[in-house]
């Protein structure tokens, strides 16, 4: 198996995607953002749309979401999805690289932890659109 670079991250899928697991224990274990954080986010934003990349289990996003934010995520894990969408956040699954946002434009694109999990330049790109 070919070695992959610390450099690139995002082409660690496997390792990515491993936090399903027990996707319940990391919701309760993963420390929440900084509420001031997400008042700032939420209030320099142009607008209340957000964009949550690699939602996980929609921590972020219930916290933007309390702050005001209209929230969607795109998680790769379908098990992270399905419990973020249990816990009240709409989520559509797949990579951000080969999400569609179906003409859909956002105020603000957030990653939380996981933009390390993105290809950096597809990702730039894309997030800029």
């Amino acid at each position: 198996m070919p070695t992959i670079p610390e450099s690139e991250p995002h082409r660690h899928r496997r390792m990515a995607e491993s936090f399903g697991a027990d996707a319940e224990r990391y919701d309760r274990a993963r420390p929440r953002y900084p509420t001031p954080l997400v008042r700032r986010i939420a209030a320099t934003a142009p607008g209340p749309t957000v964009l949550d990349v690699g939602c996980g289990t929609g921590i972020v996003a219930r916290q933007l979401r309390a702050a005001g934010c209209e929230v969607l995520g795109v998680e790769p894990d379908e098990r992270m999805a399905e419990l973020a969408w249990g816990l009240g956040t709409e989520v559509e699954p797949g990579t951000f690289e080969e999400w569609d946002p179906a003409g859909r434009t956002f105020d603000a694109v957030v990653a939380g932890q996981a933009w390390h999990w993105v290809d950096p330049v597809a990702g730039a790109a894309k997030a800029a659109r």
